[in-house]
């Protein structure tokens, strides 16, 4: 059986559209204090038995993933046995786990593009052609095939998942001005006066931390020296996507429903407060979002 070949070798594989996902789940979310005390932000409980992790690791299965790094480095040992406990089994291409400790020579990751820098070979290996990079803590539903087909069409070498919100809301994100509803032409980290989304005045578009790379651009650009280290940009945010922007190489992808003037739900859960209310929302008797479903099930919570 594939799925048992691949764990037993720890290995991944691309499938026929070249896609490998890798999943960034090392933060350590001070904010959320004790909570994080002896595991990593993407393991905290939420409801109904899930964890944080739960959401993106279900939105990965519906849409398909079945290759996946997960790039880990706070207190990983709760996280790394929920997710072989629960979610192995629905990614036939391989579940991998990569620690900062045992993978960058640095001693640990030094931000996400220097995640993603240090298991390149890997990537390279697995024959990657795109690579859809994710966060670990965010609560939502999604289809990302949705968002590959964009990027596909688009033809950019960049795609950012946006979420749109009202302007006011945004100064607290970083935000893309674009030149109609898809290239992006500028990007703000937390600007005084965002600017508007294409085609509505009151809303802006905030970044998701989603991205879809073409893997021989994004390969280029986070370069290995002959040594095999890892090499700078260290951030997407902060370092690769600004100069990216610049270039005109980044696409957006708006992430709403249509129809619908409400965005869809997604919550940043970093701080106990806005946990807390986000667990409300879902375990009230209109929950916003489903919970995430297990491929198979499994004994223990991990």
């Amino acid at each position: 059986m594939t799925v048992s070949l691949l764990a037993q070798t720890g290995m991944i594989g691309a499938g026929p559209d070249g896609l490998v996902a890798v999943l960034l789940a090392g933060g350590r979310g001070s904010r959320l204090g004790d909570l994080t005390a002896r595991q990593s932000k993407p393991a905290v409980e939420f409801t109904g038995g899930r964890r944080i992790v739960d959401f993106v690791m279900g939105n990965a299965i519906q849409s398909g993933i079945d290759a996946m790094i997960v790039c880990t480095q706070w207190q990983p040992d709760t996280l790394v046995a929920h997710l072989r406990a629960h979610w192995a089994a629905g990614f036939a291409r391989g579940l991998v786990f990569r620690d900062g400790a045992d993978v960058a020579q640095s001693g640990g990751y030094l931000g996400t593009a220097h995640a993603v820098a240090c298991n390149a070979a890997e990537l390279d290996g697995a024959g990657a052609r795109e690579v859809l990079v994710l966060a670990a803590d965010h609560i939502y539903a999604m289809d990302y095939r949705e968002m590959v087909a964009v990027h596909r069409a688009v033809g950019l070498p960049v795609t950012v998942a946006a979420l749109p919100v009202a302007r006011e809301a945004a100064r607290s994100f970083g935000v893309f001005e674009t030149r109609g509803p898809c290239h992006a032409v500028r990007f703000l980290e937390k600007p005084d006066d965002p600017p508007a989304m294409f085609g509505n005045p009151d809303r802006a578009l905030i970044s998701m931390g989603i991205y879809i790379f073409n893997w021989a651009w994004l390969r280029d650009v986070i370069g290995q020296d002959a040594t095999g280290s890892c090499q700078v940009p260290l951030d997407f945010g902060n370092d690769l996507l600004p100069r990216a922007v610049e270039r005109g190489e980044v696409g957006v992808y708006c992430f709403s429903t249509p129809g619908v003037e409400e965005p869809p739900y997604w919550r940043d859960v970093g701080t106990v407060s806005a946990l807390t209310d986000a667990r409300a929302d879902l375990a009230g008797d209109n929950p916003p979002i489903p919970l995430p479903v297990y491929p198979v099930a499994a004994s223990g919570s991990g």
